[in-house]
């Protein structure tokens, strides 16, 4: 497949906030790409269970510089999911779309992105990055 996935996240912010990002991002990928699940698979029991990612979604570790320029300058991709200060300060999906209507692309605070595209894109724009630790 030609295809990745990334999600990078905000290195300065706490374990669990890094991990509930990661977790609406990862839900936004497999509503936007249903293709990257796979289907259900059997345990020896004969138990069904929910199919996951078919690919890598690696993890990355990035600071703040570099989360806003990608989140502003890169538009080729196939999907750019971003998590920012609209998602992190409202309680519900209303709320949410309200508030992120108010705020400038350059104003988002952007504290965790998904990027899905072309794997020579991707590697491009995130390939000096850590993995997230």
């Amino acid at each position: 497949m030609n295809t990745k996935s990334v999600i990078l996240l905000l290195d300065s912010l706490p374990t669990g906030l890094k991990t509930n990002i990661a977790a609406v991002l990862g839900m936004s990928l497999g509503r936007y790409r249903p293709d990257l699940v796979g289907g259900v698979a059997i345990t020896a029991d004969g138990r069904e269970l929910p199919g996951i990612t078919t690919i890598p979604l690696p993890i990355l570790s990035a600071d703040e510089s570099v989360l806003r320029d990608i989140f502003l300058k890169v538009f080729d991709l196939d999907l750019l999911v971003a998590f920012g200060t609209a998602a992190l300060t409202t309680k519900d999906y209303d709320e949410y779309r309200s508030k992120l209507g108010t705020l400038a692309d350059s104003d988002q605070g952007v504290k965790g992105l998904l990027l899905c595209g072309p794997k020579k894109t991707i590697n491009r724009l995130v390939g000096q990055l850590a993995l997230l630790r």
